[in-house]
């Protein structure tokens, strides 16, 4: 692939991390295992959804932080570190300082409506109201507020130009990286529950850095060395192979779900203690998992989806409003649905498509060529893109 192509696959790549949210969010609340720990679980659940929901897990988030650190070392080739660095202030940074307080709102109504709505009222409504003293949360946009951190670390990174030089040419090998990736997240997650929970704290988390920063470094080295996506896609079936049977060893393995009173315990504790006598098995089980399916998908999108339509374009666009806006739907419409005695599966389809079509239509009707969407996604050129200017639009 020439570097002055558009990388249509790192666009739809990114779109579809965003979106699987919607299905993961959705499917936890009809998972039995989520039932203590989810705001909208639901009486009537499916094991179906405990498998979906640990699988999409595993691999959506590492392959998001990839895509950005792919996007982050495209900004800087294509530029300069400052403009790099500024415009992460302006489309991460910002963001999250603007829709931070007006979703925390938001979520205060769901909490107090939410009671009065949901029958049965799920068991996390009960876990807050007992915590005295508990911690603040940056919710679902804890990757804003990690990728800033990322950022910032990178922009630092950049001022040592013979080292950053070097790391991005360490390695070549597919293989190599892949380990390297493994032993990260491995160390990173050996102090963490299985599955592991979002890095949702205000202050820094440094597991958080060793394991999304892993995956986003590896993102910058991708885009320097391209080759090692050309050459992995030679190994696909063998990593196929490696992420189904590292996921069934990984369900086969996963700990109870977590009691009340180990929900309560960690909420006011900030976090859930690892446990359990097979807990470094499990999480070097878990680590080849993440590593497997995220580099899986990253071939499978740079086989199949480096093309361009309008469709993928227009929710390419449109899937940083609907990931920052999906939850507070999502428990819109959930909440209610658990008054209505009907199949796990049908409610999960009501609400996955309700939340779609507020989304969109809000994106579309309110958000797209407005100051939020330009805060967003940048305003659109009035020219058609160059190959090299459609990158840069693809950075921002």
């Amino acid at each position: 692939m020439q570097q002055n192509s558009r990388f249509y696959f790192i666009d739809n790549l990114r779109s579809m991390a965003l979106l699987l949210g919607i299905i993961f969010h959705a499917a936890i609340a009809y998972g039995p295992y989520f039932k203590n720990i989810w705001f909208s679980a639901d009486p009537n659940t499916s094991v179906f959804f405990n498998y979906l929901a640990n699988w999409l897990h595993l691999f959506r988030m590492p392959l998001f932080f990839l895509i950005a650190g792919f996007c982050s070392a495209l900004l800087i080739a294509r530029k300069n570190e400052q403009s790099f660095i500024t415009l992460r202030f302006k489309r991460v940074l910002i963001p999250f300082l603007v829709f931070y307080p007006i979703i925390i709102a938001i979520f205060l109504h769901i909490f107090m409506w939410g009671t009065e709505v949901a029958n049965p009222v799920p068991a996390l409504f009960g876990v807050i109201q007992a915590i005295e003293n508990p911690q603040i949360s940056t919710i679902h946009l804890w990757f804003l507020w990690v990728l800033m951190q990322l950022c910032i670390l990178h922009w630092c990174l950049t001022r040592f130009s013979s080292i950053y030089k070097y790391l991005l040419k360490v390695t070549t090998n597919p293989l190599v990286l892949l380990l390297a990736l493994v032993v990260c997240s491995f160390i990173s997650l050996l102090a963490q529950p299985v599955p592991f929970h979002a890095p949702d704290k205000l202050y820094p988390q440094f597991w958080a850095w060793g394991f999304y920063g892993a995956f986003y470094f590896a993102g910058a080295i991708l885009y320097n060395n391209l080759q090692v996506i050309a050459r992995g896609v030679k190994s696909t079936l063998v990593i196929a192979g490696v992420a189904t049977v590292s996921l069934g060893y990984y369900f086969l393995l996963l700990p109870a779900s977590p009691t009340l009173t180990q929900v309560i315990e960690a909420a006011q504790q900030g976090y859930f203690a690892p446990s359990g006598a097979q807990h470094s098995l499990l999480v070097a089980i878990q680590a080849i998992a993440i590593v497997s399916w995220t580099a899986l998908a990253l071939i499978l999108g740079y086989n199949y989806l480096n093309k361009e339509s309008k469709v993928s374009r227009y929710i390419s666009e449109s899937s940083y409003w609907v990931y920052l806006v999906h939850v507070p739907i999502l428990l819109y419409m959930q909440l209610p649905l658990t008054n209505i005695d009907l199949p796990a599966a049908v409610k999960f389809i009501l609400s996955v498509s309700g939340t779609l079509v507020i989304s969109l239509v809000s994106y579309h009707y309110l958000i797209r060529g407005r100051f939020i969407g330009h805060l967003l996604n940048g305003k659109k050129p009035t020219s058609p893109l160059s190959p090299k200017s459609e990158n840069n639009a693809l950075a921002k």
